[in-house]
Formats: structure tokens, sequence, C-alpha cells
């Protein structure tokens, strides 16, 4: 891991350098970029790729300053500028799928976009699907181990720098971003608990430059779930643009 030094602090990142497009990867809240390697490790081994920990999360500083989903979102930008990336692919799962969203309204350089699970809004994700499905096919361990990293997490922010965070987050909306992409973008769900309202929940509009991909037997928690498809999905984006 190496370390970009901000106003905030220092934000932990790691860049293996390949040929091609790079993915740059962005986790999920109380994730860090520790969850990606079971993905990236099935990818080949020509493909460069980036992770980063977002602000109090895995290595990077905690903040002492409020902050919004739209800073985490300058600090991807910041750290794509500093390591010179001139076309790349995002790849977020929840919480970084609303911030690479957030990040193409201002980065030119972004090619296409994986969003796993990565709402469009948050009041869409809470209601889209049948309950119990959150964890999806994840192990007692497994789940124990998501919980107590985000527990973890969580602990580290001052109670009103979070509250900050996530009203921030409450608030985001990507719809019209979405609505008038111009890249290609693959919605990607894992199919546990979805019904018969569920796409008209997750409010994704009509863009024939949008696909969604169901993932069976699975739950939000992707790249713990089904690392091999998700790096399958991410290799097939590659191969549209």
């Amino acid at each position: 891991m190496s370390d970009l030094n901000t106003y905030w602090g220092e934000m932990a990142y790691s860049n293996s350098v390949g040929t091609g497009y790079p993915l740059l990867f962005l986790h999920g809240t109380g994730c860090d970029s520790m969850d990606w390697m079971s993905v990236t490790d099935k990818f080949p081994t020509h493909l460069g790729h980036i992770t980063l920990d977002f602000r109090g999360h895995g290595k990077s500083a905690v903040p002492t300053e409020p902050f919004t989903i739209d800073d985490l979102a300058n600090d991807v930008i910041l750290m794509i500028a500093s390591i010179g990336i001139q076309r790349l692919i995002l790849v977020g799962h929840s919480l970084g799928g609303m911030v690479a969203i957030s990040v193409v309204n201002r980065c030119p350089q972004v090619a296409g976009l994986v969003l796993l699970e990565g709402w469009t809004s948050l009041s869409s994700a809470g209601s889209a699907f049948d309950d119990r499905r959150f964890y999806g096919s994840l192990s007692d361990a497994e789940i124990s181990e998501i919980q107590q990293k985000s527990n973890v997490t969580r602990n580290r922010f001052k109670t009103d720098v979070w509250n900050s965070f996530w009203n921030s987050v409450r608030e985001f909306d990507g719809y019209s971003f979405l609505e008038n992409a111009s890249i290609p973008i693959f919605e990607v769900f894992g199919e546990m608990g979805k019904n018969e309202y569920t796409e008209q929940k997750l409010r994704i509009p009509p863009n024939p430059n949008i696909q969604i991909i169901w993932v069976p037997n699975a739950g939000h928690y992707l790249p713990q779930e089904c690392p091999a498809e998700v790096a399958d999905i991410c290799t097939n984006l590659l191969e549209t643009i």
C-alpha cells in the first residue's frame, strides 16, 4: 500500500500496473480495499488494477472535520490525477458505486462503470428487495467478519463527522446522471430477494448504455460472495470499450 497526502490526512491505495485500461475499485461502507483481493486475484495477470481506502476506512487516516459523499469523489479524482491515469474503468460496490457516479460527473477519464449494488439512491436500496437477502449465501463466520470490520470503522469517527457524511449519502441521487450517461454501465445486483417491484424501485432509468445484470444466489456483498463472477463482469465491460 502507498499513501497519498491530502488536506484531511493520508489516503491509502495500491496500484498494480498493467496494460490497457486499469480498473479502479471503490469499496462499500465499513469495508476497505482488502475486500477486493478475491476479485482481483481472478484477473488475468496483464490487467492493471487500483484499490483505495476511503477516509476513515482501512489504512487511511480518520478525518476530524465533516465531509460528504462528494468529498469522497474528490479524493478519487485527486488520486486519478496524482497517478496520471488517462482512461480507466470504475468499479464500485454499494457506497463505492454511489461515489463512482459522483466521480464521473467531474472526471472525463472514466470510460465505463461497473456498479455492484451501487444504488441510484439510498431510499431505493432499502425498499427494492425482500427481507433477509442482505448477506446472501455468506457463512456465519464471513458475516461476523464483515460486521466487526464495519463496527470498528464506524467507531473511528466522531459522531458529528459521521452524521454529516451519512446525511449526504441519504441525499444522494444519481438518476439524472444515469439517465444521460454516454459511457457503458453495468448495473449488477444479487438476485436473492428480487420481486416483481424490484426493478421499478431500483430507479434505473431507461438508457441504451446501461445493462442490468442479475447474479443468481447472491445478496448484497457481491465481491465477497461471488468474486469470480464479479471479475468476469469487469473484464466483459472492458471488452465493450
